[in-house]
């Protein structure tokens, strides 16, 4: 009987598995996100079934609800995907300013998102000088210490603002770390104004670094570009002309527009 011998041989497959890995390349297509309807149309799913498997993946960190009601990968897919070999990550066009920068500067380049109250390294070419920094992809940076987090939040107004730090006083990281919502405020008035980011031993000892954005279609920060070196060699303005060059190749690279910076 060749139908039943069929069955006895051909390899078994969970469908729920597939399927949430179906819903990760969809999303990983749409950085944006989805809404649980497009995305269940586009999989031939029911939207019930849909929104299980979403609340399932939502539950372990590998999508997230945004407050639109859409859906986009979320922290676990990311830590998942930064442990491919680095050669196989990102594809080399990414590689390359970032890369171009380390070389030249001898220090350590870096590549980051915003994930709420922190921003997170996605990408990182180390410095040729290593850095006593324990700074590494999926490195979790509060973004009040950090130039990559200012620039996040540079975008923010004053009620998400509020929301993020409901009190004056901030955590400090080391002694250097903006204390006060006020002072961090007032910084954030300059990076609006100057476009860029600075860090002065204010995440991690000894350690001073710069960021720039890399903007999306619509003109919003998508990620922050920075480097940093050890305070006693590294000066961050030499530098500010080849990170805004490297953020507006990124930016082109990733299919967004450039920075215009």
């Amino acid at each position: 009987m060749p139908n039943e011998s069929h069955q006895l041989h051909a390899p078994r497959r969970l469908n729920s598995v597939g399927n949430a890995l179906r819903v990760l390349a969809l999303l990983a297509e749409n950085p944006d996100g989805l809404g649980v309807s497009e995305l269940a149309t586009r999989l031939g799913l029911g939207k019930s079934t849909a929104h299980l498997l979403l609340a399932t993946m939502a539950d372990h960190d590998f999508v997230e609800r945004r407050g639109n009601g859409t859906y986009r990968l979320g922290i676990a897919a990311f830590e998942v995907g930064s442990a491919v070999p680095e050669s196989s990550r990102f594809g080399g066009a990414l590689a390359v300013p970032m890369r171009r920068i380390a070389d030249r500067s001898g220090e350590a380049v870096s590549l980051a998102i915003h994930r709420g109250r922190d921003a997170i390294i996605v990408q990182r070419f180390e410095s040729a000088s290593v850095l006593r920094a324990e700074i590494r992809i999926g490195t979790r940076m509060p973004v009040h210490s950090c130039g990559s987090g200012k620039l996040f939040l540079s975008e923010m107004d004053a009620d998400e603002l509020d929301a993020m730090f409901p009190t004056d006083s901030l955590p400090a990281i080391t002694r250097y770390t903006l204390r006060t919502k006020a002072a961090l405020l007032r910084q954030l008035e300059d990076v609006r104004k100057q476009g860029y980011a600075t860090t002065d031993e204010e995440y991690h000892d000894e350690v001073r670094g710069i960021a720039v954005p890399v903007r999306d279609r619509h003109g919003r920060i998508a990620a922050a570009l920075s480097v940093a070196g050890p305070v006693s060699r590294f000066k961050p303005w030499d530098w500010l002309d080849e990170l805004n060059d490297a953020a507006g190749h990124l930016s082109e690279t990733l299919g967004t527009r450039p920075s215009g910076m």
